[in-house]
């Protein structure tokens, strides 16, 4: 019988520590800091001449999840996104709510929360995500309309 428990006991504590390591992973990663990420963005973007793309939610966020699956998913919109931006994630969680990173951000309410600024750090656009929405996912169109407005640095004329 102890055998039987102590075999119980094994079985149990490989299962949690599974789902421990399932429930950590993700597009965000909580040991991350995003003032040091965003400052190496910066240099980024300076040296290639690109914007910043500042992702922020949490493993948590089911549409963060989506998010991440529709970009990897979709390649003409990751082009995109990787000829015009340099990509951040920040995590909100409990492990790091990134508190200095986003006091700098503009308000908002939902997650994922997109903002764009300049290789300078300038904030040129924010928005929920739920704007490039379409049905039960992301819209290819809308992300392409949004992502080649950046790219055409139209911005700069208005």
């Amino acid at each position: 019988m102890k055998k039987v428990i102590l075999i119980l006991g094994l079985i149990a504590s490989i299962i949690a520590i599974s789902m421990t390591s399932k429930a950590e992973q993700g597009p965000y990663d909580p040991s991350r800091d995003a003032v040091k990420d965003f400052q190496e963005a910066q240099l980024q973007a300076q040296n290639e001449d690109k914007l910043i793309l500042i992702q922020i939610g949490g493993n948590w966020c089911p549409w963060c999840h989506k998010l991440e699956r529709f970009l990897n998913k979709n390649d003409n919109v990751n082009a995109l996104l990787d000829e015009t931006f340099v990509p951040i994630k920040v995590n909100v969680s409990p492990e790091n709510d990134n508190e200095a990173f986003l006091n700098e951000m503009p308000e908002f309410e939902g997650y994922p929360f997109i903002v764009i600024t300049d290789a300078q750090g300038e904030i040129l656009n924010s928005r929920t995500s739920g704007a490039l929405e379409e049905g039960n996912g992301y819209s290819e169109t809308k992300f392409i309309a949004y992502f080649k407005y950046w790219n055409s640095r139209e911005y700069m004329q208005e």
